[in-house]
C-alpha cells in the first residue's frame, strides 16, 4: 500500500509549489486532475524521487521511502512515466524494453510478457521508436516502466499529444492493466474522460492544494468534475 500524507513540495528551496497532499493506494488507480502550473508534475517528481520533498511522508508497505532518490525509488517499486514519454527514439521499439529490462535486473521473458500484454509493440519490435505515433510512444514507455514489475506507477500527463482516438485506446489499455495485475497507478492528468474511464478516485487541485476529492463510482461525482473542472 502506497500512503501519502500532508506531503509538500517544490522546485527550490524556500518555494512551495504543492502542500498538503494526502492519500493513499492500495491497487487501482487515482488521479490529480488541474491546471498549468497546479503542481501536477512537481508532485509526480516528488513522489519518484526526481524531487526532494519539503514536509510529510511518502509510505510503501510500511517503508518510509520519502528521502530515497529517483533510483532508490525506483529499487522500493515505485515507476514514472514522464511527461513527454522520453523513449530513445533513434532505437528500436524491443531496445527500449531491452535498455528497461538490462537496467532493472529483469530477463528477456519479462519482455516477451509485454509485447504480448501491449501487442502493438510486439508487431512493432523492430521498428524505431521515433516512427511510432504519439499513443503507441505512450504504450512503449509504460511498458518500459511495467518491466520494472514496480508496487506503483506514477504518471505524469500520460495523454498529451494525443488525439481523442488514442486516448480512448490508452485509457482501455490502463484499464485492463489495472483490472487484471492490481497495478497501482498515480496519474496527473487535463483529460477528464480518461480519468472517468480509469480512476476510482479523482483530486482537483488548484494553486497546489487539493481542493476536492470525487468517487469517479457516483455519477454525481463525475458531472461535478466536468461542471466544476471543464465547464461542462
Amino acid at each position: 500500500m502506497l500512503e501519502v500524507s500532508t506531503l509538500r513540495g517544490g522546485y527550490r528551496e524556500g518555494v512551495t509549489v504543492f502542500d498538503d497532499i494526502s492519500f493513499s493506494l492500495s491497487g487501482g488507480a487515482i488521479g490529480f486532475i488541474g491546471r498549468n502550473g497546479a503542481g501536477k508534475t512537481c508532485l509526480a517528481q516528488t513522489l519518484s524521487g526526481g524531487l526532494r520533498s519539503t514536509g510529510g511522508s511518502v509510505v510503501l508497505d510500511g517503508r518510509d521511502i520519502t528521502s530515497l532518490s529517483s533510483r532508490g525509488k525506483v529499487r522500493a517499486g515505485v515507476s514514472l512515466v514522464p511527461e513527454g514519454r522520453l523513449v530513445f527514439g533513434q532505437l528500436t521499439v524491443r531496445e527500449n524494453l531491452v535498455v528497461a529490462a538490462h537496467a532493472a535486473g529483469r530477463s528477456n521473458e519479462r519482455i516477451g510478457q509485454l509485447e504480448d500484454q501491449f501487442p502493438v509493440l510486439g508487431r512493432k519490435r523492430a521498428k524505431s521508436a521515433a516512427s511510432l505515433s504519439g499513443g503507441e510512444q505512450q504504450l512503449l514507455a509504460i511498458a518500459r516502466a511495467l518491466i520494472q514489475d514496480p508496487k506503483v506507477i506514477v504518471l505524469d500527463e500520460p495523454s498529451l499529444g494525443l488525439s481523442p482516438v488514442a486516448v480512448d485506446e490508452l485509457t482501455a489499455t490502463l484499464r485492463t492493466v489495472v483490472t487484471e495485475t492490481g497495478q497501482s497507478m498515480v496519474l496527473m492528468e487535463q483529460n477528464g474522460e480518461l480519468l472517468t474511464g480509469l480512476c476510482d478516485e479523482v483530486v482537483l487541485v488548484e494553486q497546489g492544494l487539493a481542493v476536492r476529492r470525487l468517487d469517479m463510482r457516483n455519477d454525481e461525482d463525475q458531472n461535478a468534475l466536468f461542471e466544476s473542472y471543464l465547464g461542462v
